[in-house]
């Protein structure tokens, strides 16, 4: 019996209908599983990562070539890459999942400071977002802060560390922050 093999796939595309129908559809012909996905669109831009499971090794440029097929020549960016070839996984942050949300005027800085921040105290962001209007951002970032951190003095010190740059910034539980932001929890409570 062969032995599955395990490939990540990263691919970056300007914005239109259909691109996940090419990319999932080229790899679930090949025979394969997609065992994880995140995809989003920034200005425009397309892109997604994934992983997927094949029966049996194969050449990552079999998949590249695969996937490219669904798209016009040169419309795609795209790398693949066999799990058994990248460094392990670190193992993640033992703790608890915080929502973080930083607001003010858009201005350079703010991302480097806030996530040396986050570095500086092995806080691993899991995903982030922005959102522009105007001139004010807002960005909203799930992150795992490790056990034993006292989240009241991250958030002063946080606070403390954004202010020359005019931002506002807040760390709530996750499970606050949905039952305060999300219409469904909300929606039981009143039924």
């Amino acid at each position: 019996m062969t032995e599955k093999a395990k490939y990540v796939v990263s691919v970056m595309v300007s914005d239109r209908p259909g691109i996940m129908r090419g990319i999932t559809s080229a790899i679930t012909d090949m025979g394969a599983n997609i065992d994880d996905i995140s995809q989003t669109v920034v200005e425009g831009y397309f892109s997604v990562i994934l992983t997927a499971t094949f029966d049996s090794e194969c050449e990552p440029k079999a998949i590249e070539a695969a996937i490219e097929s669904n798209f016009g020549v040169g419309e795609l960016s795209i790398i693949v890459q066999a799990c058994s070839e990248m460094a392990k996984p670190a193992p993640v942050v033992d703790g608890e999942v915080y929502m973080m949300i930083v607001v003010g005027d858009d201005k350079p800085g703010i991302l480097k400071k806030t996530t040396g921040f986050l570095a500086d105290r092995s806080i691993n962001i899991e995903d982030w977002a922005s959102c522009f209007d105007g001139g004010s951002v807002s960005y909203i970032g799930k992150i795992t802060v490790p056990r034993g951190v006292d989240v009241r003095q991250l958030q002063i010190d946080l606070k403390r560390e954004l202010i020359d740059l005019g931002m506002n910034a807040s760390i709530r539980h996750e499970n606050i922050f949905r039952a305060t932001n999300e219409v469904g929890p909300i929606k039981s409570l009143l039924r």
